[in-house]
């Protein structure tokens, strides 16, 4: 049984956030190295595969991806929303993410200035 999640990040990240957060945000998305980086078909999850990183009219900056993510790169994938949830405006949902093999995700909410993962089906 393969250990993969489906991944769908949508929120924006304020104007004053640092260049450095700016940075990581971008690697993430480049080719071969990110959490963020997959673009085409999914193998598991259904869908489309992509990432897209740009200024909002408003000042700031919006982050949009959907990826297929493997168990192990969950740590990695946790070390990314503590970096970024400090410039999230405003709190509330900023993703989702769920096993391949369940019906219903796990919502990811910014609370207090972290990111906690909400269980939607009691499994």
């Amino acid at each position: 049984m393969a250990d993969l999640y489906a991944l769908d990040l949508a929120f924006d990240l304020l104007d004053s956030t640092p260049e450095a957060v700016l940075a990581e945000v971008r690697r993430q998305l480049a080719p071969n190295t990110g959490l963020l980086c997959a673009r085409g078909p999914a193998c598991r999850v259904r869908g489309v595969l992509v990432g897209e990183f740009a200024p909002t009219e408003h000042g700031g900056w919006a982050l949009t991806g959907r990826q297929e993510i493997h168990a192990e790169l969950l740590p990695a994938l946790e070390d990314f929303l503590l970096l970024v949830a400090p410039h999230i405006r405003p709190p509330g949902p900023v993703g989702r993410i769920r096993h391949y093999e369940h019906e219903a995700p796990d919502l990811l909410v910014l609370r207090e200035g972290r990111v906690v993962q909400l269980a939607l089906d009691p499994r």
